[in-house]
């Protein structure tokens, strides 16, 4: 796994954020990058709900951190597509799936997606440059 040092205060992943979501992504052997987490109650929208900015940041923080942790690309968000299926309640346990799609001139391109089994409740496409 790469140092995070130049992202070490990242709010999404940064180990030294003092309010931030500290995920911790993990590369899997079919090229997949998964993590597991909980969105608590600092970080809700309505009543019990996640709020929608928090659960954007978590989908494309996971997308920006495959092509580090793959290729040590460190990347910038170009475009960014959200699609939230289903309100994520806080304090569950959810898993994100992320996977590189592919890459266009100088452009990377990635997708997530926020689940519970096999249940989508948020998806994200994004692209990506240096």
């Amino acid at each position: 796994m790469r140092s995070k040092e130049f992202h070490k205060n990242c709010f999404a992943c940064g180990e030294d954020s003092v309010n931030g979501l500290k995920l911790k992504f993990k590369l899997l052997d079919d090229g997949t990058l998964s993590s597991e987490f909980k969105i608590n109650q600092n970080y809700q929208g309505y009543d019990n709900k996640s709020h929608g900015g928090i659960v954007s940041t978590i989908l494309v923080s996971s997308m920006i951190n495959i092509f580090y942790i793959k290729d040590g690309l460190r990347l910038s968000t170009a475009r960014l597509n959200v699609r939230f299926r289903k309100s994520i309640p806080v304090e569950k346990t959810f898993t994100i799936k992320t996977v590189v799609q592919q890459n266009i001139r100088h452009f990377y391109k990635a997708k997530s997606q926020i689940m519970i089994g096999d249940e989508v409740f948020a998806e994200a496409g994004g692209y990506f440059k240096k």
